[in-house]
């Protein structure tokens, strides 16, 4: 008896279900000689088409089992899935959607049509296409974690938390879910919660790589280095080639202070995903702070993919970007990307570019302008906005540079330091004012500051965020002799002062006409006028170096890669000295090295 094309498609099916795609793709092609328009041979033959990553091929099959059944949901479905691939996210939101219109209990379209959207950036309506699937079928904890990473997206990690946590109750044992509500806590700052929820993904599948790098991060941030690294050489070893694993460990190796380890590890990274941002940038840092500065700058440019720059928003300027071409005579727009700390820092390569012959328009923060345009003699001065000013976007300046990316041209090795010096003048009438005011006869002007409130990202999980202290662990200053103490902290130190002057009946000299927050000028103007600034890392360290005042700057054990590491010194501030934690939060060795220093300076003043 002859086969009809039905059981010969059957059997065809039955095959490929059992993944013999050669032997199933022959038996659809046999139905096709003898019918060119069975749809479902078109149909299936395109899947395998997809299956075996020959896109375009299996767009053209599919699109041909289309033209005879066009409203077969499946093939619609399949052929989005087929554009996708091909990165026709456009046609395949099409795809989906008509999918849908034949058959709107078709879940899941709604689910591939929503994660394009999500993609996209249309929140709302991929969370639309995912509550329509939800409601097709509710007890689907994948679809839950959909639902909670849409949320977690748009950034509202409470909705994403509850989303998550829902599929982990639906599915105890559904890693996935586990490790979605992991991260959902790890962004909470609940990295206990965190750490137990990876470890039930992990227990659900214990070869779950994902969890396990994000329980050594857990780890990390909780200070508990050997657990982190026992959790990262785990995820390597059992995933050689997956780069998270290798760029976490990195991160795990640069907070314990070994960086050759920690660059090894980045470059395995890179090595595996050469577009590996995070990577590139964490690189940067590392080689930034061992001195390496050339490949350091380069790699440092890779901050501008990063995530949290995507997530604050990305500032855009049509002019070609500066790459250290000739400047004589050609105008130039130096544009602000980072904090009022980092302005001050890389304001100091403006005299190199001013030396170039260079006409310079600095964009910055709005109250440092005063203070740039007095420094430096015939620049301009834009203010920061965003979107950028318009006066940004003329297309009459050469070229345009970020701040930050000046020091690839200007700083890549330390003889470029040579020389550099102050290069902030304060008002003089002001600082002259200040001195009067703070008069102490012959004590010296020793200014303050204890805090940071700014937590960098996107650097080794712990850098540059443990940096503040109390200002009653400075204690030890008011037994020093002929000194008088000035806050130059930002914010409302009151309740810090009048506990500092219970404790130990010194006072610290509080000015209530200075605001630094919003009169940086003034600011600059009290700076100038102390003897020596004694202050954790922060825009006040900036503001001291870049005015040549003498400034003392206790770093905690990872500090930012500006500061380097091991040195006493900064190539960026010939008045500035480092003293460094020797081991991580304790303050009381800094503070140890400073009090006889400090004594001294006193005593060769007097």
């Amino acid at each position: 008896m002859n086969e009809t094309a039905d059981d010969i498609l059957a059997r065809a099916l039955g095959l490929h279900q059992a993944d013999r795609l050669g032997e199933a793709g022959a038996l659809y092609r046999d139905i096709l000689k003898a019918q060119p328009d069975h749809a479902d041979a078109l149909h299936y033959l395109g899947v395998i088409a997809l299956q075996e990553g020959r896109g375009d091929e299996a767009v053209r099959l599919i699109g041909q089992s289309l033209d005879v059944a066009p409203a077969n949901a499946d093939a619609l479905n399949n052929l989005g899935q087929a554009f996708e691939r091909l990165g026709r996210m456009e046609d395949a939101k099409d795809a989906y959607s008509r999918a849908i219109e034949a058959a709107p209990g078709a879940a899941q379209a709604h689910v591939r049509l929503g994660e394009i959207l999500a993609g996209q950036g249309e929140f709302v309506a991929a969370a639309d296409c995912l509550d329509a699937a939800l409601k097709l079928e509710p007890g689907d904890p994948y679809l839950m974690v959909n639902r909670g990473n849409l949320h977690r997206a748009r950034g509202d990690l409470q909705a994403a938390l509850a989303a998550f946590e829902q599929a982990a109750k639906a599915a105890p044992g559904f890693a996935e879910a586990q490790y979605n509500l992991g991260r959902a806590l790890q962004d909470l700052d609940r990295p206990n919660d965190a750490g137990d929820a990876y470890a039930k993904a992990l227990k659900a599948d214990p070869g779950y790589v994902p969890a396990l790098v994000n329980l050594g991060l857990v780890h990390l941030d909780l200070g508990r280095h050997e657990e982190a690294m026992a959790c990262l050489k785990d995820a390597v070893e059992k995933a050689p080639d997956y780069p998270p694993g290798h760029y976490n460990l990195g991160l795990v190796l640069q907070d314990m202070d070994r960086f050759d380890d920690a660059i090894a590890s980045y470059r395995r990274a890179i090595a595996l995903d050469d577009g590996f941002v995070e990577a590139h940038y964490n690189l940067g840092i590392a080689l930034l702070k061992l001195g390496h500065l050339a490949d350091g700058w380069d790699e440092y440019e890779w901050r501008f993919q990063s995530s949290e720059k995507k997530k604050i928003g990305a500032r855009h300027f049509p002019q070609a970007q500066w790459q250290g071409e000739d400047l004589a005579g050609r105008s130039l727009l130096v544009w602000a990307e980072q904090g009022v700390g980092d302005e001050v820092l890389f304001a100091g390569m403006v005299p190199d570019l001013l030396a170039k012959g260079a006409d310079v328009t600095l964009e910055c923060d709005s109250r440092l302008a005063p203070l740039f345009e007095r420094s430096f003699p015939g620049i301009r001065c834009l203010d920061k906005t965003v979107p950028p000013m318009e006066e940004t976007l003329s297309p009459d300046f050469d070229f345009q540079v970020p701040s930050g990316s000046l020091a690839r041209h200007l700083r890549r090795d330390f003889e470029s330091f040579i020389g550099t010096g102050p290069y902030l003048l304060a008002d003089a009438d002001k600082t002259r004012a200040f001195r009067e005011k703070y008069d102490g006869g012959d004590s010296l002007k020793i200014g303050l500051a204890w805090l940071s409130k700014n937590k960098r990202e996107g650097l080794s999980r712990r850098e540059g965020m443990n940096k503040s202290m109390a200002l009653k662990d400075l204690s030890a200053l008011a037994e020093i002799d002929g000194i008088t103490l000035v806050d130059l902290q930002y914010g409302n130190t009151a309740s810090e002062r009048n506990a500092f002057a219970g404790q130990t009946g010194a006072t610290v000299l509080h000015d209530d006409d200075v605001d630094q927050m919003t009169d940086l000028d003034a600011f600059a103007a009290q700076v100038a006028a102390m003897d020596l600034v004694l202050s954790i890392s922060n825009t006040t360290v900036h503001m001291a170096g870049a005015l040549g005042v003498p400034c003392w700057v206790m770093l905690n054990a990872m500090p930012l890669h500006c500061w380097m590491r091991d040195r006493d010194d900064s190539p960026w501030y010939p008045s500035v000295r480092l003293f460094r934690q020797h081991s991580d939060g304790d303050w009381s060795g800094v503070i140890n090295r400073i009090i006889p220093e400090l004594e001294r300076f006193a005593q060769g003043a007097r």
